[in-house]
């Protein structure tokens, strides 16, 4: 069967592409970045496809030619400068179920999530069901996929709850009683194989939950016992308090944690297992079952306890660059900045000049990495400044090397510093999808 697949490069559309080429059906993948695709599968066909703009039904058609299966799985828990709810949730996925009945193309699964129904309050759930909504409504032969919290390797929100089980407190939101119900990846992706391998009609809208509830104080002492940290404390936070945090943490940190992501926490995310198990003709594994059959790594622990101090690593170089950029501008003596700048032969107007400039740009670089505004080019800036400094400062102020606060030493550990902030960051982007 001629699958064509969109959110290749996600959590569930990566593990997705590669059980449905063991199950021996060829793929089609629609992404915005195609080499990434080439190089992760280069058996797979790629087709360029962008879910922030292709919002018509005749952006769609060209690529469903030969197609007999849509399944989309694209999907956001937060937005950003240029992803949006209302775009990848709503349009996108709209306009390619109407190319599906144009090109005659009659299943479509679309990978939906738990909660996403009437009663829903969050604008991510809200967005998933307005698309739902318009597939139920079609003449195609529909599924719409509901999983809970869907974990496995290089899952984003495991990601985050296996770091909060790190911490030496680990934060609860009122008493942390709130129950979800995760599933597994690869419980997720063989019931999918079986919805599409089935012969029979579709038309049915399908919760794909874990077997049991499990309370999140719970969730956080099974993953910190699962790490090797011993016995769990934990930090009990009133629901507004964690909400402020949220809010802070949507600004300034790239994570999962929004003050929308903390209010369907604190609301619960549980389904019935029983339809699932009658569906599919198995029951999928709990997660005490799928840590044990994983033991925990190296790795894991090094993710788990790095998570909140990448964010931290890029806070500190961030204020290092405001800071130095201020203190030059308006608190260190001028008249030994330009004693300096003298040093290197720098005189008369261009004292001032060079001075504030450096100043400004320090402190533009300090914002942009705060706002982990395009970091790999701000990143590029911070070490040629870091490399210009230091060789201007060895050929004309050689002394500053010996001084003994370090001042310019520190140049090496905070480059070092800065790579593996770009690197942490960098990760994290990779997993945020």
């Amino acid at each position: 069967m001629h699958i064509l697949i969109t959110g290749a490069s996600g959590f569930i559309g990566d593990h997705l592409v590669n059980a449905l080429l063991c199950a021996n059906h060829k793929i089609i993948v629609c992404a915005r970045h195609p080499q990434y695709i080439r190089q992760r599968w280069p058996e797979v066909a790629v087709t360029k496809a962008d879910f922030t703009i292709d919002h018509t039904a005749a952006d769609w058609m060209p690529r469903l030619k030969d197609i007999d299966l849509v399944i989309n799985t694209v999907g956001i828990i937060r937005e950003n400068r240029t992803q949006t709810f209302d775009a990848l949730h709503i349009s996108a996925p709209i306009a390619l179920f109407q190319a599906c009945e144009s090109m005659g193309i009659r299943r479509v699964i679309q990978i939906s999530a738990l909660g996403a129904n009437e009663k829903a309050f969050s604008r991510y759930h809200k967005s998933k069901y307005a698309a739902d909504q318009y597939l139920r409504g079609s003449a195609l032969d529909w599924a719409v996929v509901m999983p809970s919290i869907v974990y496995g390797p290089g899952a984003k929100s495991m990601a985050l709850f296996k770091a909060l089980a790190a911490l030496p407190f680990i934060p609860l939101i009122d008493t942390g009683d709130q129950c979800i119900q995760p599933v597994h990846i690869n419980d997720l992706t063989k019931a999918i194989v079986k919805l599409v391998n089935s012969p029979t009609q579709l038309r049915s809208t399908i919760e794909i939950v874990g077997p049991a509830p499990i309370t999140l104080k719970t969730l956080y002492a099974t993953l910190r016992n699962w790490l090797g940290q011993g016995q769990a404390r934990f930090l009990f936070i009133p629901n507004q308090l964690a909400l402020l945090g949220a809010r802070w943490s949507e600004r300034l940190a790239n994570t999962p944690i929004t003050e929308e992501s903390v209010q369907m926490l604190r609301s619960g995310n549980t389904g019935n297992v029983g339809p699932f198990i009658t569906q599919f003709g198995f029951k999928p594994r709990s997660i005490e079952q799928a840590l044990k059959e994983t033991p925990a790594q190296q790795a894991d622990y090094w993710h788990a306890k790095l998570y909140f101090l990448a964010s931290a690593l890029r806070f500190m170089i961030a204020f290092v660059w405001i800071f130095t950029g201020f203190v030059s501008a308006f608190v260190y003596p001028i008249e030994l900045s330009y004693a300096l700048l003298s040093k290197i032969g720098i005189e008369g107007i261009w004292q001032p000049l060079m001075l504030y400039s450096a100043a400004a740009m320090d402190m533009l670089l300090g914002i942009a990495t705060l706002f982990a505004f395009r970091l790999r080019m701000i990143v590029a800036l911070q070490i040629s400044i870091i490399l210009l400094y230091s060789v201007i400062i060895t050929l004309w102020l050689p002394e500053q090397w010996v001084h003994p606060f370090g001042a310019i030493s520190k140049n090496l550990p905070l480059t070092i510093a800065t790579l593996i902030m770009l690197v942490l960051e960098g990760e994290k982007r990779w997993n945020m999808h």
